[in-house]
């Protein structure tokens, strides 16, 4: 069993205006965030127990520095191999919290900071909550991670903010990745009053005060609205995953139930919690949530400590330029200038497109301050630091160039030929190239140490993955200056071997390539499209294409069947849709446009279970040829690329883990099926 890191539970009294007020602190005594593991969930409960209750009049939970509580302890929930013990797991932290709601006094939890999972539900089982003005990660991550609030979430947050809103939070809000600020959570009732971080214990204590003094009026509790966002939410989810994760769903139930509780109409809370003590157990043995909490780890771990960084210093990066202004370019331009807060050149042969590009950015920054995610102040002092130029020898002092220019070898080896006698010796130079060899456009380099793929992905203020292409040639320094380039931007850097499509392209223009051999065999392309929709992916094959552009797809399909021809196909529809100029094969309501059906060969119907079998054995095969290749340095760096680069949901482990329950497959054997 893996080793705990235990969170401690101090107990201190407060003598305040003739009150006494017990506070207890959690605290692991190390820099990680506290959890609740089973020894921490022991402590909880037995310092709860001790509270001199004869003598006291409240009793308030606490954290340390900017944490309440992180939740349980995931790595020893997940040796849970059995249902008892998976159902363990619930029970044991109702039972620990349960004691929280139990007492007979009134109850408080002063949120100092992050609250997730089971440490909101820690929260909600006080009568009353402060928190701290910059507080801004209180929610339930649980089913993005392939689980419900197992204790007594639900139930609570239902009962004090209603269905649609715990609905939201429990379920949109987790899939998304967001948690409530403290203002948002008062405004659903979850907290009773926002106070300031500067002296937060105090006015925590005086809140108390108030509310023992009668001072604080008693809250009214919220009539359960009818759960008109239920049925909505299910439909959305049917449209996303297709029924692909079950945490969602089960989330969804016990929502219902927990309303019909709330109105009186539905069963006990005795009934309620054994329903999700059995919903909690089911969904902790089930592949998918395996899956999410691998997923879920991996982006946190090597986000934190990417593996394969020299041990170089890397070289400061003080000014960039970025050759190019089109729309990738000028995304590129926009987030060096928004996250590193340093000047930034673009250049092209026309200025009539470099004015075209700094008004786009100019309009994106207005957007960011509408949206509130910018004051006005500083969206100016961001476009500042953004400026054109049409003569690149005005990039003699940038510390770093990246070329976005059109995707063609010869192309973007004349950008690297002139850029070198205008920079100084050291200046990094990046290309956000997608399939073409890196190594191949510094071959006439008289410095090809200091070049290095730097490949980012579609939209480039969202997706946080970029793809670091190393060469032979490439020195250790450059290397150790991308990833730290990488991590200033706020992005997860992965190291990738220098091969046509590197890993996130690669493995798309196969799946690619499989789905559209099947539409040019005759297959139908509607069901087709639709095959994969069984896993739960973020869009169907076509869309996804459409959203990259035929004319991009194309050209990388060509590249790696250059490389691979005998994996990688060069598709006849593709190339006619691509040169009829259409945007793709779909219509705007999802089907197949009457000008992409033109180009296809008569349809008959086709099996969605062949095809989707087929498209992922082939890859599989890609995912064992590359690993054999050493395109990444294991399975965990293709996941990480797939979950960031292509946006894989957790439920699918990145890719492996779906290859592996669905192919028998067996890439991640650490992560075993439990059906």
């Amino acid at each position: 069993m893996s080793k705990e890191t235990v969170t401690n539970v101090s107990t201190e009294y407060f003598e305040r205006a003739g009150f006494r007020i017990a506070l207890l602190t959690l605290d692991n005594g190390s820099r990680r965030p506290e959890t609740l593991g089973p020894a921490s969930l022991t402590n909880l409960a037995a310092a709860i127990q001790s509270v001199e209750t004869g003598g006291t009049d409240a009793v308030a939970v606490t954290g340390t520095g900017h944490v309440f509580c992180a939740g349980a302890d995931l790595k020893q929930m997940t040796e849970a191999t059995t249902r008892e013990q998976a159902e363990d797991v619930a029970a044991r932290g109702l039972a620990a919290l349960g004691r929280l709601h139990g007492l007979t006094i009134p109850t408080f939890a002063f949120l100092n900071g992050i609250a997730l999972g089971g440490g909101l539900e820690l929260a909600l089982h006080a009568q009353y909550r402060t928190a701290a003005d910059s507080v801004r990660a209180l929610g339930f991550p649980e089913v993005r991670l392939g689980l419900i609030p197992g204790w007594g979430g639900i139930p609570l947050a239902t009962a004090l903010a209603g269905t649609d809103a715990t609905a939201r939070l429990v379920i949109t809000d987790s899939l998304a990745g967001r948690h409530l600020s403290a203002g948002a959570a008062a405004k659903l009732g979850l907290v009773d009053a926002v106070l300031p971080e500067d002296g937060f214990l105090e006015a925590s204590l005086d809140f108390a005060v108030h509310v023992l003094s009668g001072r604080h009026g008693r809250r009214t509790v919220r009539p359960a609205d009818q759960g008109r966002s239920l049925k909505q939410i299910r439909s959305r989810l049917d449209a996303r995953l297709h029924g692909a994760a079950p945490a969602p769903y089960r989330a969804l139930e016990l929502i219902d139930a927990a309303a019909r509780s709330v109105a009186g109409t539905g069963g006990t809370a005795a009934a309620g919690r054994d329903a999700e003590i059995r919903a909690f157990g089911e969904l902790l043995l089930s592949d998918e949530a395996r899956a999410s909490i691998y997923a879920f780890n991996l982006t946190q771990s090597l986000a934190r400590k990417p593996a394969g960084v020299p041990t170089a210093e890397p070289r400061p990066v003080r000014s960039v330029g970025v050759v190019g202004a089109g729309l990738m370019a000028s995304q590129l331009a926009l987030v060096f200038a928004r996250q590193l807060r340093v000047p930034v050149l673009l250049t092209d042969l026309s200025t009539e497109r470099i004015d075209k590009a700094l008004a786009w950015i100019e309009d994106q920054l207005r957007g960011l301050v509408d949206r509130g995610q910018l004051d006005a102040a500083e969206a100016k002092a961001i476009r500042a630091l953004v400026s054109g130029t049409s003569d690149k020898a005005d990039f003699a002092d940038c510390d770093a160039v990246i070329e976005a220019v059109f995707e063609e070898l010869e192309t973007k080896r004349r950008v690297f030929a002139e850029l070198e006698s205008l920079l100084r010796p050291d200046a990094l130079l990046l290309t956000n190239t997608s399939s073409l060899s890196v190594e191949a456009m510094g071959a006439g380099l008289a410095h090809p140490g200091r070049l290095i793929g730097f490949h980012f992905f579609n939209p480039v203020a969202v997706l946080p993955l970029v793809e670091l292409v190393a060469t032979p040639r490439t020195d250790e320094s450059t290397i150790a200056t991308a990833f730290e380039l990488a991590k200033s931007l706020r992005k997860t850097a992965v190291i990738v071997k220098d091969a046509p499509g590197f890993v996130v392209n690669r493995l798309l223009s196969r799946l690619f390539s499989e789905i559209l051999q099947c539409i040019d065999n005759g297959d139908d392309p509607a069901a087709v499209d639709h095959a994969l929709d069984p896993l739960g992916l973020p869009m169907t094959p076509l869309r996804l294409l459409q959203f990259i552009g035929p004319q991009v797809q194309l050209h990388i399909c060509e590249t790696l069947h250059l490389a691979y021809p005998d994996r990688f196909a060069v598709s006849p529809s593709l190339t006619a849709v691509a040169g009829a100029g259409l945007p793709g094969y779909l219509a705007d309501d999802g089907g197949i446009s009457p000008d992409a059906a033109r180009l296809l060969p008569p349809a008959a119907p086709a099996d969605p279970v062949a095809v989707r079998a087929r498209v992922l054995a082939a890859l599989a095969e890609e995912v064992e040829i590359m690993l054999a290749q050493s395109v990444a340095a294991g399975p965990e760096q293709i996941d990480l690329c797939m979950i960031l680069g292509a946006n894989y949901p957790f439920h699918t482990g990145g890719l492996t883990p779906l290859l592996d329950r669905e192919t028998g497959s067996n890439f991640r054997p650490g992560l075993p099926s439990l059906r």
